[in-house]
């Protein structure tokens, strides 16, 4: 029978604690920290209001069975002092909970482990930028309290009737998540809530802000000998101290009688202090501010630390222990454990199947695919299309680090996080890979490439595959970068034709072949102008696998690809000239847009105003700007008077015939700020002429009027159609 432990509430002081001591550690398969600021401010709220907040899934795990990190730390903690046989808790369910809520209510992300109890001030082993932030509770000024703010009853000092630690407070978390202040931090950060900071204890001052006071949530938790009790009492204390002068100053120093002064002193203070306050029957100034202000500390400032303490003490988090002879059924805890809830991505999975087994090096395979994506790649020059070679070759010297899918952008180097397009592109290629290792094209099976397939692959097939899965994407995205004009993986506009190409690149013999990379952009061209992927994309890749691969061995049978170029420019609804020039009712498609700007880009072009040439590997490359070639407003007078809004609408209008895919280019921003709203026969005149020629834009002579956009963009249409018609066959 599995051993498993009976669900048990437990809570974050003491999760907290064991992180401390390296009890309570991340297995280094999970995925990285993916909680943005307003995600982590909801779950204050809900900690906050008292509310439950899910559960933890922990397995009771030997220190030598996996690498681990410290929750939000990249690093991996000392435990050179700890027996190899001894025991860890491994966070399999929850880490982006108790990531967070360890950031938000301790200075546990930038604990020394080394020994030394201090902060780390070493940021870059956060694992998220996102984490590089400090929360406090705001309260407004006394000045600014009223019935509907003042959730804590500060005004009367004292706080909401009942026990601070057991009682659910009267406000829900829809009403507290707008006092939940952020403040974020560098290393150039003077503040002292920065965890660098020389001098934290001036954080007492920060916090009595002109219109709130701010209480600290990270000291709550204190780690080792640090200050942070004494210095959230000292925080809690002023914030006291000035309701009490306020309301001396309002409300009692403007009575006019001693029988006045004794009637607010009865009203507002309790009865133990009246006799040491009212001497002979008038109130002692100095006294009341001294015992109104001993009163507060005790009936608010104590109940309140008391309050925000048993928040994090008495939270209802869940945990479920899994012993360490029950690792694979944890893992299967783990993929279904959010059944009904938010589902685990097929992703996760994978790395939680594959830490059941470990590579020489005892990575876990999200580093290892990191590990692979910022090493610098080796590409075969030969590849190169004679329009790009010469500006890659110099782009090349200059970058000899350069790797394909880390200057596309599957790695955000800031959260160390893996883009979505390459996670799932490398799980379609993995299964291909290891159920058609071969490419036997007869045993080719859309099944493949679904979650169901994906999720019976063992440890070793992942571990078998993964590297040459990377080196295939890797590949593909030179692929795309070199012929297809893409300078970002969130522009490969369709994601099935990324695994068609980084599948067939898993092989080195495919890769190595010019023939190859020529057939596969010739496919390329046609199938995003055609619109063959618009629809049934799994359908139309397992099809078009099939035939490439059949047209390679053989060496001829392109029959179907001349059958799907008749549709290049030609698809109704989708990419033919009609719908193009919104001479019908269908919206053309943004995949059009973006298809033509890169068509361009692939082929090169000079820059509009300017004597740069653009391509993938140009200096601005990323930082090119869509153009409207005849701009938004700039025809007949009628356009010009138009309000801003409606120039606005205009401009966001995709029922325009302004917003046509015919009528963008990529230019440079300077180039863009030169002729942005201009008229075409006006801009037209200063520009690079080598540039105007490479982008195909004619104007049908100087005078140019509002109903002669349409013609403009024909004659685009003619020319790109053309062009691309050229590429193609060049490669057929």
């Amino acid at each position: 029978m599995v051993k498993l432990e009976k669900a048990t509430n437990t809570n974050l002081k003491k999760l907290t604690e064991m992180i401390q001591n390296r009890e309570l550690l991340l297995p280094d398969f999970q995925r990285g920290f993916v909680w943005g600021v307003e995600k982590q401010r909801s779950l204050i709220a809900s900690v906050l209001a008292k509310m439950p907040i899910g559960s933890v899934l922990l397995l009771e795990a030997k220190i030598s069975d996996y690498g681990c990190r410290v929750p939000g730390r990249k690093d991996e903690p000392d435990l050179s002092d700890r027996n190899s046989d001894g025991t860890v808790y491994a966070l399999l369910d929850g880490q982006q909970r108790l990531t967070a809520l360890t950031n938000v209510f301790s200075n546990l992300l930038y604990y020394d482990y080394a020994g030394s109890g201090r902060l780390c001030c070493d940021y870059k082993k956060l694992i998220s930028t996102d984490l590089r932030n400090r929360f406090f509770l705001k309260i407004p000024a006394i000045e600014n309290l009223n019935c509907r703010n003042d959730l804590f009853h500060l005004k009367r000092l004292s706080f909401f009737p009942g026990n601070p630690e057991s009682d659910v407070p009267d406000f829900l978390t829809g009403d507290i998540i707008e006092y939940i202040e952020k403040y974020s931090f560098d290393e150039k950060t003077e503040e002292p809530y920065a965890p660098h900071t020389a001098k934290p204890q001036r954080i007492t001052k920060f916090c009595m802000q002109d219109d709130a006071y701010l209480i600290p949530l990270y000291l709550l938790i204190g780690s080792g000998n640090d200050s942070s009790e004494t210095r959230l009492k000292t925080v809690l204390k002023n914030i006291v101290e000035d309701v009490v002068h306020f309301r001396m100053e309002q409300e009692f120093d403007v009575l006019p009688s001693p029988g006045g002064q004794r009637a607010f002193v009865e009203t507002h203070i309790e009865p133990d202090y009246l006799e040491e306050i009212i001497v002979d029957g008038n109130v002692s100034r100095e006294r009341l501010q001294e015992k109104w202000i001993e009163m507060g500390e005790t009936h608010w400032a104590d109940r309140m630390r008391q309050y925000l303490m048993s928040c994090i003490t008495d939270m209802d988090l869940h945990q479920i222990i899994v012993d360490d002879s029950n690792r694979n059924r944890a893992i299967d805890i783990y993929e279904n454990l959010n059944m009904g809830g938010i589902a685990l991505s097929t992703f996760e999975l994978i790395l939680a199947r594959a830490a059941k087994s470990r590579t020489a090096g005892n990575k876990n395979l999200s580093d290892a695919i990191v590990g692979y994506i910022q090493t610098p790649g080796e590409y075969d020059l030969n590849l190169l299309p004679e329009n790009i070679d010469a500006y890659f070759r110099a782009f090349y010297k200059a970058n000899p680090c350069y790797s394909a899918a880390e200057y596309l952008g599957c790695l955000d180097e800031k959260r160390n996080q893996l883009n979505v397009k390459y996670t799932e592109a490398f799980l379609n290629i993995l299964s291909l890979a290891s159920h058609f290792p071969e490419y036997d094209v007869s045993r080719n099976d859309i099944v493949c490439i679904k979650r169901e397939k994906i999720l019976q692959l063992d440890a070793e097939q992942i571990w078998a595959n993964y590297k040459g899965v990377c080196r295939g994407i890797d590949r593909a995205c030179f692929f795309l970068q070199t012929r297809c004009g893409v300078r970002k993986i969130t522009e490969v506009n369709y994601n099935l034709m990324l695994v068609l190409l980084g599948y067939l690149f898993f092989d080195d013999a495919f890769y190595h072949d010019k023939g190859v990379s020529q057939l596969l952009e010739a496919w390329y061209w046609i199938a995003v102008f055609s619109g063959r992927y618009d629809k049934d994309q799994n359908e139309n890749m397992m099809e078009d696998l099939e035939r490439i691969l059949k047209s390679i061995r053989t060496g001829a049978d392109r029959e179907w690809l001349y059958e799907m170029k008749a549709k290049v420019f030609a698809m109704p609804g989708f990419s033919d000239e009609k719908t193009l020039l919104l001479a019908t009712s269908v919206i053309p498609k943004s995949v059009m847009r973006k298809s033509i700007c890169q068509f361009y880009l692939a082929k090169t072009y000079r820059d509009l105003c300017t004597e740069t040439v653009l391509h993938t590997f140009c200096d601005q490359a990323c930082a090119l700007e869509e153009h409207h070639i005849v701009p938004v407003g700039s025809l007949a007078q009628t356009y010009k008077d138009m309000e801003r809004a409606e120039k606005k609408k205009e401009r966001s209008d995709k029922s325009s015939i302004f917003n046509s895919p015919l009528n963008f280019a990529l230019i440079t921003k300077q180039s863009n700020l030169t002729i942005s709203g201009q008229r075409l026969d006006f801009y037209i005149q200063f520009c690079n002429q080598t540039g105007v020629y490479g982008l195909n834009i004619e104007t049908s002579g100087p005078a140019l009027g509002e109903e002669d956009i349409g013609e403009v963009l024909r004659k685009r249409f003619l020319a790109t159609r053309s062009a691309v018609e050229e590429r193609i066959i060049k490669f057929l």
